[in-house]
């Protein structure tokens, strides 16, 4: 994926680097443990090209990478990467989700 640098330049970004995107002021951004980055298109167009490929869409303000997840704040209503660095916020309604997405993950052999 191009995504969009602070300098006007361009730089491609592997989908297994994307923790999540998000929604500021109608500008699309991209996180990686490296930082964010714009990009020029819509959330729900972001979904229906990433949805098949293990990213959800937690509120109406983020998609999220769920295999990036690292962990979940119950009480802040947010799913966090990177160590607890970086965070998205989760909709009331996708809550049991995502915990049992979670639930089911503990349970695997890590690789």
């Amino acid at each position: 994926m191009r995504v969009l640098l602070n300098d006007g330049s361009s730089r491609n970004i592997e989908d297994e680097e994307i923790l999540y995107f998000s929604n500021h002021k109608n500008t699309i951004f991209v996180h990686t443990k490296e930082g964010e980055f714009v990009l020029p298109t819509t959330l729900s167009d972001l979904y229906i090209a990433y949805g098949g490929m293990g990213f959800e869409r937690l509120d109406r303000s983020n998609v999220v990478n769920i295999g990036n997840i690292d962990g979940y704040d119950p009480e802040r209503k947010i799913v966090l990467f990177n160590q607890g660095e970086q965070f998205a916020t989760v909709s009331e309604s996708n809550e049991p989700r995502i915990r049992r997405f979670l639930a089911s993950h503990k349970n695997e052999p890590q690789s």
